[in-house]
């Protein structure tokens, strides 16, 4: 008796109805725009989770879960691939635009895996133009050996932009920040506005990688008889922000011999 009133109340159970949504509200299509007009030969997704960005370095079966486990949940607003799906870069949108640098972030995870990470405030979004410069400019290589071509893929898709002599995207490597990119390494401006002798020292500096690294560290040394003050938090992340970008360009000098390496083996 039990079970025909289980069965006919599973019966008439109503099954609920649905109705499609829009994959992107109106301001995040705005910016994938931007995005696709920057970058018109990579492929951009959105909200992509870690878990399918990085794995864990460990061989312990274990301790690998666990690690795994860490990242679920985690996701970044935009992935940047290649058109061969190698990642090129991910883009975080934050309000105020400040990284959480702290032990566990997902900027530390990023900066870990070797992936690159762009962060801007949602308020105050860089345009195509500034994120074209940021990026550098796209550089279409030789052709492709056909032994590094993917068998599965070219099947798949012979006629994609996976096939063809042209089927890897990479970014000219510029030799030194520019002003562009430094607005772009700070939309909000905040050293611009609070400290504008500092922010054109760092314009003018900018294209000598070396310059601006001295100028920059000088920033933070106590050279005065009298106390600094310090600058506000927002100014030092932006400040963070552009020397961390310029020490990808900074060469090493040779050093030069001392009287003690000269005379050491006499």
């Amino acid at each position: 008796m039990l079970s025909r009133l289980l069965k006919k109340s599973t019966a008439s159970e109503v099954v609920p109805a649905f109705t499609k949504k829009p994959f992107f509200r109106s301001e995040q299509k705005a910016f994938y725009g931007r995005l696709r007009r920057a970058l018109p030969k990579c492929y951009v997704f959105p909200d992509v989770e870690l878990r399918a960005l990085m794995t864990p370095i460990s061989t312990d079966t274990k301790q690998r879960r666990s690690e795994k486990e860490y990242l679920v949940g985690r996701k970044v607003d935009y992935a940047v691939f290649d058109a061969r799906l190698s990642l090129i870069c991910v883009i975080e949108l934050k309000t105020g635009g400040v990284v959480d640098q702290s032990p566990g972030s997902n900027a530390q995870l990023l900066k870990g895996a070797g992936i690159k990470h762009f962060c801007w405030d949602k308020q105050k979004l860089p345009t195509s133009e500034q994120m074209m410069r940021l990026f550098g400019s796209v550089v279409l290589p030789g052709p492709v050996k056909k032994n590094d071509a993917d068998p599965a893929t070219m099947m798949a898709a012979p006629n994609s932009d996976f096939a063809g002599p042209h089927s890897e995207i990479l970014f000219a490597r510029p030799t030194s920040l520019t002003p562009e990119a430094l607005d772009a390494l700070a939309p909000h401006g905040h050293t611009k506005a609070a400290y504008p002798h500092v922010w054109e020292r760092i314009r003018m500096f900018c294209k000598e990688p070396n310059h601006l690294e001295d100028y920059l560290t000088s920033l933070s040394m106590q050279t005065r008889a009298s106390k600094r003050a310090g600058f506000p938090k927002e100014v030092l992340h932006e400040i963070n922000e552009i020397e961390q970008a310029n020490a990808a360009f900074l060469t090493k000098l040779p050093e030069k011999p001392s009287w003690n390496d000269v005379f050491a083996d006499r």
